[in-house]
Order: structure tokens, then sequence, then C-alpha cells
């Protein structure tokens, strides 16, 4: 009877520790947004002309990027970064055989130090931002918004139907040690 008392505090002690261990990391993701409320009407927020961007920060950052032959380019927050250091994301939005819509990234470079942390779709409709580990959930539950799935082997953006033809922009932030971050910006309309 003593040996099953010790036993069962052994196991209560050990559940309890690893608890408490597997928490220590946890991020809390309360400030993220996930978005999916359309106007009734469905109409953008304003009409979207040829050279319209989603926001007016996006656009502001667009004007800069245009002027000098920049667009596309990482931005920084931060005067830590090297002008050498650039990031490589190439979008895929080929045809696929498998059922809903979606296209998929890959990060090809990133700056030494920096680590992906933020990925947002921004359009005059809709908002969507995820984390790294939002976006590994939804590539294990089929959730609309960014995704990883296969050990990282597949990445990409689940959207909806109601999101087809809209033009935005995807930001990827990566962020260093120090807090610093770094964002690459590219300007899609979904297919």
């Amino acid at each position: 009877m003593k040996i099953n008392i010790k036993k069962s505090a052994l196991c209560m002690s050990v559940l309890c520790i690893l608890l408490f261990v597997s928490a220590c990391g946890a991020k809390n993701n309360n400030e993220s947004v996930q978005e999916h409320a359309y106007p009734q009407s469905k109409q953008p927020v304003e009409e979207a002309g040829e050279n319209s961007v989603p926001n007016a920060d996006a656009k502001n950052n667009n004007d800069k990027g245009s002027a000098s032959g920049e667009e596309g380019k990482p931005t920084a927050q931060s005067e830590s970064t090297e002008p050498s250091e650039q990031i490589d994301i190439v979008i895929d939005q080929s045809e696929k055989p498998s059922e809903g819509n979606s296209f998929d990234f890959g990060i090809k470079q990133v700056p030494k130090g920096y680590t992906l942390t933020e990925m947002r779709w921004t359009s005059n409709m809709v908002t969507i931002v995820n984390s790294l580990q939002e976006a590994i959930e939804h590539g294990g539950n089929g959730e609309e918004g960014f995704y990883f799935s296969g050990n990282g082997q597949f990445s990409g953006f689940i959207y909806s139907d109601e999101m087809k033809g809209e033009r935005g922009k995807a930001t990827f932030v990566f962020t260093n040690d120090e807090g610093n971050e770094i964002m690459s910006e590219k300007e899609i309309t979904l297919k």
C-alpha cells in the first residue's frame, strides 16, 4: 500500500513539473489578430485603383520604395541591421490539385541571428496577423491564415472564397535576440 502511495505521489510530482516546464516557454498570444469580418456589402473600403495600396502606412512605404527602386525589399525598424543583410521570400500561386484557396511561400534567405516571428496579410477588406506558433497550429488543423506543416517543409496562406481577387500585402516579420525587427513585404493579388 505504501509503495502505491509513493508511486502515485511521484507520478503527480512529475506531471506537475512537466506542466510547469511546458508552460514556461509559452508565449501569450492575446495580441494576435485574425479578423474575417467582411462588410455586409463586400465592397472595398475605398475603390481599388491601379496604384492603390491597402493602408496609409503601406502607401507611404510604397511611395518611398517606388521612388528609390527598393520596392519589395525588407524594411528595418532598427539601425542594427547591415545593408548587406537581405531577406529572400518566394511566393508561389500556381494551381494545386488540392481543394481550397491558398498560396505557398518559401523563405530562402534570412539575415544571421533573425527568426520569423509574425506573418501578416493586409488588404482593404481584412487584416490577418499570425504568430509563428499559430501558423504551426494552422498547419495541423487546416485553419485559414498562415501555416507551416510537415515539420516546416510546407508553408503558405489559406484564405476563403470571399478573399479571392483581393489585392494586398503579405508581410513577414523577423526578430533577433535583442528584439530588433526587420520586415519583408510582397504585394499579391489572391487568385
